[in-house]
């Protein structure tokens, strides 16, 4: 769905609509916010995973719920490191 930008007049702000349905998605938004909303609008339309998954996972990929990275380390755990001689 394609979604439109407007500024709003007499005010110092924008209002992102869709432009078939007419629905409101913003009011009065900065421009710069109103762009991020548009660009999160398009991520739910076109990856329907996308509002499913937890904040922190979004952008960096995907990984099975509960286990951790393997580069992280817990507190207290050390990462052993080779020396070459």
């Amino acid at each position: 769905m394609p979604y439109n930008i407007r500024k709003v007049s007499r005010k110092g702000c924008y209002s992102v609509k869709n432009k078939y349905t007419k629905r409101v998605f913003a009011k009065c938004a900065t421009k710069e916010n109103a762009q991020k909303q548009m660009r999160l609008l398009r991520a739910i339309e076109f990856n329907k995973s996308f509002k499913l998954l937890p904040k922190g996972q979004r952008p960096k990929g995907q990984r099975p719920k509960g286990q951790r990275p393997k580069d992280k380390q817990r507190k207290g755990q050390r990462k052993t490191v080779k020396r070459l001689s």
